[in-house]
């Protein structure tokens, strides 16, 4: 008898012409089940948005600490939704967040954030156009040109009889000018950031220091004698309330100090606490240079960075209800209003001015009330600060066609 090859035609069970239908149907099943168990496997999105966001940088906080605080809650967030870190990362951090220019702990405002791929969009946000709104005093000048910093200069201030007479050399700080940097800040000398010169403890070193002039723009410059109400919500430094209660601190934490130095003097053991070790002595378990080495690389490095003497619910803020109108100022202190470039420092301006008008001044208080598109109204407060109102605020960004 003739084998059919027609799996049509009646065959006995073992046809292996019929094989291949069978075995169809088996692998169609086995694809669906292999596609359902891959779509389950699939890790949520890292990012549920990438692109730009504006927050409201408090007082007190470095612009660093405002990255580390969101990059903290989205991880947070990836993480309860089943995203895994991988094993054996340990310096570079789950989720991409930076800012696009950065505003001294004294400085209050919009801080623009890249999130994700939106880290790649903030070069423009260092370099564009900015506004502020400067709280300044006549009188004297700080070594950081703000209220945080060391007297280093008083002058007499009362031949400037009025607003008028400060509105009067406004138009020689307009347009492109050129300003000496502060020595308290980022720009690199030689290879070293000039906070790391001048927080180095050689103070005849940060003296010689030459600090190259730059080209800034100014676009609009304007003095007042107020402050807008949302310039004080955002948060502006009372001058001389912050350098009363400074001073009365550094007066009480030196006095500790010097008490505590005394104290390990009399019983013999060195000011920096460390009890002497023999030369080549390892100590116990052979680690105690290597630690001690670690501590003082440690000690180098917070050197280098100066904690506020307040938090942000302790630092004196200028205030305003309907019993004490603090938001308007007077002689010698006043508010300046600023449109400029990237690049713009300005304590060194608020310096200049100063000295063009025979005296010195100081910045005592500022707020970023616009960093390109993006206004005080646009900036996320603290407290709204969630995976959810942070992803909300990237989309609608993008809706208005900002970091696309």
């Amino acid at each position: 008898m003739k084998r059919t090859r027609d799996c049509g035609q009646v065959a006995g069970p073992n046809s292996r012409q019929c094989r291949p239908a069978m075995m169809t149907a088996s692998n169609s099943t086995t694809s669906s089940t292999t596609k359902a168990a891959a779509a389950a496997s699939t890790p949520p999105p890292l990012y549920l948005a990438e692109g730009l966001v504006a927050v409201h940088k408090p007082l007190t906080w470095s612009s660093q600490d405002v990255v580390a605080y969101v990059r903290g809650i989205l991880i947070q967030d990836a993480k309860d939704r089943g995203i895994k870190e991988p094993a054996g990362r340990r310096k570079k951090p789950l989720m991409k967040v930076g800012h696009g220019g950065t505003l001294d702990p004294l400085a209050s405002g919009v801080l623009v954030l890249g999130v994700g791929k939106g880290t790649s969009m903030l070069q423009s946000y260092l370099e564009g156009d900015k506004q502020y709104t400067a709280a300044c005093q006549l009188g004297y000048e700080t070594d950081t040109l703000d209220a945080e910093g060391k007297l280093v200069k008083e002058a007499p201030w009362v031949h400037v009889e009025n607003i008028a007479a400060v509105e009067a050399i406004i138009p020689k700080f307009t347009g492109k000018i050129e300003q000496v940097p502060p020595l308290y800040s980022a720009i690199r000398v030689d290879g070293k950031r000039l906070y790391e010169i001048a927080r180095g403890g050689d103070a005849s070193k940060a003296e010689e220091v030459e600090i190259p002039k730059r080209e800034v723009e100014i676009f609009g410059l304007q003095v007042g004698s107020g402050l807008e109400a949302d310039v004080i919500r955002s948060g502006v430094v009372d001058g001389p309330v912050y350098r009363e209660k400074a001073q009365a601190l550094e007066a009480a934490a030196a006095a500790a100090a010097a008490d505590a130095a005394a104290a390990l003097e009399m019983v013999g053991v060195p000011e920096d606490g460390n009890a002497k070790v023999e030369e080549g002595s390892e100590g116990e378990g052979g680690k105690s240079k290597k630690k001690r080495g670690r501590r003082n690389n440690k000690k180098k490095r917070e050197s280098n960075f100066k904690k506020c003497l307040f938090d942000e619910i302790t630092v004196p803020a200028i205030e305003s209800d309907d019993t004490n109108s603090n938001d308007k100022l007077e002689l010698p202190q006043f508010a300046l209003s600023v449109q400029c470039g990237g690049g713009t420092y300005i304590r060194s301006l608020v310096r200049d001015i100063g000295y063009e008008l025979d005296t010195v001044a100081t910045m005592t208080g500022l707020v970023r009330t616009k960093q390109g598109p993006f206004v005080l109204e646009d900036a996320l407060r603290k407290e709204d600060w969630t995976a959810d109102t942070i992803y909300e605020a990237i989309r609608k960004s993008q809706e208005r066609q900002i970091g696309v």
